[in-house]
């Protein structure tokens, strides 16, 4: 997907404003863009911010899917579970505004703004904080989703094996990758069905499995002083908890340091919720698969200027890791 007709993505979003109310003294301001359109809304008067909106591209996610999120966001809040954008609804009472543009219908979900600065592991050394951080709230996101019982039945994706690494996968397809040759991609194919025997070996049940983040990269996140804050549920679907994990570590799970802020992860996570040997052994599985999945997502986004910044290098990495994970679990 690309952005080279954004002007259909900003006037969805200035007919949205309609909906809330804030057509008056509201303006939009571009603050970036990926699988959505995203806007801050700000006065036009001094420029005070009055919440983020979101414009969603035609098609990524269905209305009823788009709805069943906003509903997670609102019993989060309510429960107090994690620090995340409090969803503002429709002056009508709706979750999500409804536009038409250039002849498409646009899904327009508006929250409020948060202060903070996204973390940067890149940066941090060996003080970067923020891992146990994220692995806690991970935890606590998950066990509130297990004692939620309406969540079971909420309207998201699944985030299984085809899901994930499929051919019509919903990050796309990495077969079709250019950087890499045929003998190449048969490496990343035995790899993708040795992912698929491990996770048939390790199965689904009530405590590895059920609603989850899905992104918790540091893209998606924001600190403040010593509070975490998680954004951009736009990707929350039904999948394994540890892939939570993997997410965390999204475009860097090749780095050196990977095994220490595993462990870090580990930490924050196991302080709320119990994880057994089972669920320890996968986390390689995960990281290997959420690694794929991102090269799908560099291979359909080609033509997008934001994802050239993560291509250098990545299909050649990945094939490396594909060679390591062969090397531990073939046969």
């Amino acid at each position: 997907m690309n952005f080279q007709h954004m002007e259909a993505y900003c006037g969805a979003g200035e007919a949205g404003l309609a909906c809330y109310g804030l057509e008056k003294d509201c303006v939009l301001r571009l603050m970036h863009c990926s699988e959505n359109a995203t806007f801050l809304v700000a006065e036009k008067s001094g420029g005070r911010a009055r919440g983020v909106m979101r414009v969603s591209r035609p098609g990524y996610h269905t209305l009823a899917e788009t709805e069943a999120e906003v509903r997670w966001l609102e019993q989060i809040v309510a429960e107090g579970t994690a620090v995340i954008p409090r969803p503002i609804r429709c002056l009508d009472g709706q979750a999500v505004a409804r536009v038409q543009a250039e002849g498409q219908e646009y899904h327009l979900v508006l929250s409020e703004y948060l202060e903070g600065e996204a973390p940067d592991p890149e940066h941090g050394g060996r003080g970067f904080p923020w891992f146990r951080k994220i692995g806690e709230t991970a935890a606590r996101l998950h066990r509130q989703t297990m004692e939620w019982k309406e969540s079971r039945d909420l309207c998201r994706p699944v985030w299984d094996w085809e899901a994930v690494l499929g051919v019509d996968g919903l990050f796309g397809n990495w077969r079709l990758c250019r950087e890499i040759t045929g003998e190449e991609r048969a490496v990343l194919e035995e790899t993708c069905e040795e992912i698929k025997r491990h996770l048939m070996w390790y199965g689904r049940t009530e405590q590895n499995f059920g609603l989850i983040h899905s992104d918790l990269r540091a893209a998606n996140l924001l600190v403040e002083g010593e509070m975490l804050k998680v954004l951009d549920f736009d990707d929350c679907g039904f999948g394994w908890h540890l892939f939570d994990l993997a997410a965390s570590f999204s475009f860097i799970e090749d780095r050196p340091e990977i095994a220490r802020w595993t462990e870090e992860w580990l930490e924050g996570y196991t302080g709320v919720l119990e994880l057994g040997r089972r669920d320890y052994e996968m986390i390689p599985t995960f990281l290997m698969a959420r690694r794929i999945q991102l090269l799908a997502w560099i291979t359909s986004h080609d033509d997008s200027e934001p994802v050239r910044v993560y291509e250098k290098g990545f299909a050649e990495n990945t094939l490396r890791m594909a060679g390591e994970y062969l090397g531990k679990n073939r046969g």
